[in-house]
């Protein structure tokens, strides 16, 4: 079981929104990409302020040639198509099909580009939030760097967004496990949001 499975303590965003005194609406859903992202900022037409945080699972390295099914709005359909798509990844990867026929990142860097810039294009107060290194998977890292660049990017574009950069200062004790926060965590990050704000 995954650690944002696990956790059961007060996000930062729950912390966000108890030191400023407003409602706060958590969005989140694991293993999402900002395509998910888009639609569910679609939806999302009032907010004074949103925070984003993007690009662990877009900056993945996948078989080339497998397809990409939607985690939200969720279905049966998108379900069992997961798992189909799942064992597949798998199979291709213990055949050697990977390094035989390439791969290819989950969401595209300019796709990326993109989704995150629709989001911060609607002119909200935006906070990104840089994805935080990988402690086990280490050949990792150098994706979510580079995607974390890319929100850099965007974020420097528009005036009503900020970046919350963790990749250097996040720490091993701000862990759950190898890629989730755990409560110490979770309020180093709120803090650095709430010094932006």
């Amino acid at each position: 079981m995954g650690g944002a499975n696990r956790y059961r303590g007060e996000t930062y965003i729950d912390i966000v929104g108890e030191e400023l005194g407003l409602p706060v609406r958590n969005r989140a859903i694991t293993m999402s990409t900002t395509r998910e992202g888009r639609i569910i900022f679609n939806e999302e037409r009032e907010a004074d302020l949103v925070i984003v945080a993007f690009g662990l699972v877009d900056s993945w390295r996948t078989f080339k040639y497998a397809p990409y099914v939607l985690y939200y709005p969720d279905t049966l359909w998108r379900r069992i198509g997961r798992k189909i798509v799942k064992k597949y990844k798998k199979s291709a990867r213990s055949l050697g099909l990977n390094r035989l026929l390439g791969e290819k990142f989950v969401v595209p860097p300019e796709e990326y580009r993109e989704n995150l810039a629709s989001i911060a294009e609607r002119g909200i107060r935006t906070i990104f939030i840089e994805t935080p290194p990988h402690r086990r998977e280490r050949f990792r890292n150098p994706d979510i760097a580079r995607y974390n660049k890319i929100m850099e990017e965007v974020a420097q574009r528009y005036r009503n967004a900020d970046l919350v950069k963790l990749f250097d200062s996040i720490q091993p004790h701000h862990y759950l496990d190898a890629i989730h926060l755990n409560q110490e965590g979770y309020r180093f990050v709120a803090q650095k949001i709430l010094e932006l704000l």
